[in-house]
């Protein structure tokens, strides 16, 4: 019998809002370290009220880096453990809400690997 693991897709919803979060991240991130000199450059006002409050507000500004970042990863987890054998679904975790049990999985092994040495 062989195992195969592979990682279940999020809804393409959540993939495209993580997506987001990181882009809103990496822009504070910038916004954070290079900010001022960033406005300075395209001859923007350097004392606009995003720049000072950024500098005033540096450690506010890390937690929401943080937030941003652990919102993307919940948006893109599943959860999934899914057992298929054949393309047929043995065991789901989305549908039951539980993992599988180690009997579960002995019982299903042993069902699958009988038929594998038929």
């Amino acid at each position: 019998m062989e195992v195969e693991g592979a990682i279940y897709p999020p809804a393409p919803l959540n993939a495209f809002l993580s997506q987001l979060c990181i882009y809103a991240l990496f822009g504070l991130i910038a916004l954070m370290f290079i900010g001022e000199q960033l406005f300075k450059s395209i001859d923007f006002e350097p004392g606009t009220k995003v720049v000072v409050l950024l500098k005033n507000n540096f450690y506010a500004s890390v937690m929401i880096a943080f937030v941003l970042n652990t919102l993307a990863q919940q948006l893109v987890a599943t959860g999934a453990f899914e057992i298929e054998v054949d393309n047929e679904t043995v065991f789901s975790k989305l549908a039951t809400g539980r993992i599988p049990t180690p009997d579960i999985l002995e019982n299903i092994a042993k069902t699958y690997a009988g038929e594998a040495t038929r």
